[in-house]
């Protein structure tokens, strides 16, 4: 219990107070260069993190998806595995992959709307916490 009052209070040290922290992982996405519509579209999430920041493997990263008309989503709150073969501690080496699956029911471009949230350290000054953030995911359907 001592432990994670001392990690609380180290992350409470290490940022100035009203200092937002910086958005730490960003991701990018690879869909099928055009799908037609009615088909399911398989697009892959991949995440970049800016250093010196390490994402945790627990809690696992999430990412909730909100409905958009004319799109269906075979999920709309995917979680990542935390599984990572090369990782000796609680952080990701390799970040996973995440997959959307849609299917839009007519052409257009459309753009999913969600949010991401994980959990991330720096592993130099202790400093760790939550982050949320708001991504859209590209879908262009003939």
């Amino acid at each position: 219990m001592q432990f994670v009052f001392g990690i609380l209070l180290m992350a409470q040290l290490s940022l100035p107070p009203g200092a937002p922290a910086p958005q730490v992982m960003s991701a990018s996405f690879k869909p099928p260069a055009i799908v037609k519509a009615g088909q399911k579209a398989d697009i892959a999430v991949s995440f970049n993190v800016i250093k010196p920041y390490a994402i945790n493997r627990t809690p696992q990263i999430t990412l909730k998806l909100a409905d958009v008309p004319g799109v269906k989503l075979a999920k709309a709150e995917i979680t990542a595995s935390s599984i990572d073969p090369k990782s000796k501690d609680e952080y990701f080496v390799d970040l996973p992959t995440i997959h959307v699956v849609a299917t839009a029911s007519k052409s257009g471009k459309y753009e999913v709307p969600g949010k991401l949230t994980y959990f991330y350290c720096n592993k130099s000054d202790g400093y760790c916490a939550k982050q949320t953030v708001d991504v859209k995911i590209p879908l262009q359907v003939q």
